[in-house]
């Protein structure tokens, strides 16, 4: 029967490339959340969308090239490939035997005189090694275990809906900080990005694990805005948007410098925003050694213009981190958590903003053009964000104001100066709606 050719024999699936097993496996935790919820057909959904997805990212497989409705075939495959790899993990962690080994004992039900009965389920121990037998592909294929939701085992216990993310430290996946980047240009869901992040910081356990997360944001933000390009900082407050909600999502186990579960995200941000808040002058001239400085003129032009093209780059990254201060503040995130707080009051947003209102005041008085830029975006997302009603809030923010118009005229940079007259005009509107609070 096997050799008829009238008969039917499916197409086998293509064997992935590890850059695609990472994009699937990043997506099955979700996928078992959702194939557990109450909402009938949402897991098939989210893998079909995903599919698609995946087809955008690496393209249709050559065998599906020319197929009749080639893209539903694979995205059919793609479900496929979710469904049996949940319920093959699920065997795995409940010890229950495959479905072949299943059919062998009904058998053996039915027709104990042709199968002798043993009352020790024997055919559960070699499971694996059956397995891996009867398909040698098995063998070299990457194992991945999905946790299980163990009040599926046991009715009695109550399952929350939406149920949140599960993590597991048995779910291997290949997760790295360049795969975290590009899920932030991808604009990954949030619930995606979570389990991805959450997979990371159990791969790469240390007092401060989401410190790789933010620096794979910062890079992605680089990526994407455009140098001396003045866009209302849409792209950072996008970016800190996505990366809030996704850690709404963290499990009370993910800790990053004794904040644990969704407060750890905002943590992580406050803790960057204050390392690069701050502008160190020549960093590169003086970590050159003596030796160095005395070495043979031959490279010292190539010398010269790394040291420059390394500086004008460092300069480039204070401006963004002060659009990423700035879309921190706007979103809230400057006054969240903290260690011991018991909540997150006023007094935690006043303290958040207390920390911009002072850099945004002191970069002004700096003697580097850099930090005057950086300044005033700051200051801008301070204006926006400050209380109505307040004049002697505001004649400060206004005093302020002025103060950065004069160092605008001494800005010797184009780019710069063109990038801070568009800010200038911008926090002068904002202040204008300050205003009309007062009248």
């Amino acid at each position: 029967m096997a050799s008829d050719p009238r008969v039917h024999k499916p197409r086998l699936p293509k064997a992935y490339t590890p850059q695609q097993l990472t994009f699937l496996k990043s997506n099955l935790v979700e996928f078992e959340r959702r194939s557990q919820g109450s909402i009938r057909g949402d897991a098939k959904k989210y893998a079909l969308e995903r599919a698609s997805d995946f087809i955008t990212q690496f393209g249709l497989p050559p065998e599906f090239i020319g197929v009749h409705e080639a893209e539903n075939k694979f995205r059919e495959q793609i479900y496929n490939w979710f469904k049996n790899t949940v319920g093959r993990n699920r065997r795995k962690i409940e010890g229950r035997p495959r479905s072949g080994t299943k059919k062998v004992t009904e058998k053996a039900q039915e027709n104990p005189s042709d199968i002798p009965w043993n009352p020790v389920p024997a055919t559960i121990i070699p499971y694996t090694h059956a397995e891996t037998c009867s398909n040698p592909a098995n063998s070299t294929r990457p194992t991945v275990v999905s946790p299980v939701q163990y009040a599926a085992l046991h009715p009695s216990t109550s399952i929350p809906t939406p149920l949140p993310p599960i993590t597991s430290p048995h779910l291997k996946l290949t997760i790295s900080k360049s795969t975290i980047r590009d899920a932030f240009l991808r604009n990954t869901e949030a619930s995606s990005l979570a389990n991805m992040i959450q997979t990371y910081m159990m791969s790469n356990p240390s007092p401060t694990p989401l410190t790789a997360v933010v620096e794979a944001l910062f890079e992605a933000l680089s990526t994407e805005t455009k140098s001396g390009h003045f866009n209302d900082n849409r792209e950072a407050i996008a970016h800190l948007r996505r990366y809030f909600e996704a850690s709404t999502y963290f499990a009370p186990s993910m800790v990053h410098a004794g904040v644990s579960g969704p407060l750890a995200g905002p943590r992580a941000i406050q803790m960057q925003v204050r390392k690069f808040s701050t502008w160190v002058p020549n960093a590169t001239s003086k970590q050159r050694s003596p030796a160095l400085s005395s070495a043979s003129t031959s490279n010292s032009m190539s010398d010269e213009m790394q040291r420059i093209a390394g500086d004008r780059q460092r300069r480039k990254d204070h401006i963004q981190w002060a659009n990423i201060h700035a879309a921190a503040l706007e979103l809230g995130m400057l006054g969240m958590g903290h260690a011991g707080d018991s909540d997150n009051s006023g007094y935690a947003y006043a303290m958040g903003r207390a920390f911009s209102e002072m850099v945004a005041r002191d970069a002004v008085w700096e003697s580097d053009e850099v930090e005057w830029v950086a300044g005033i975006c700051v200051l801008r997302a301070v204006i926006r964000t400050a209380m109505r009603g307040d004049r002697r809030q505001r004649d400060e923010y206004d005093e302020l104001l002025r103060t950065y118009e004069k160092r605008w005229r001494e800005i010797k940079d184009e780019a710069r100066q063109s990038f801070v007259t568009e800010v200038l005009l911008a926090a002068k509107e904002d202040l204008a709606r300050l205003d009309e609070t007062l009248r």
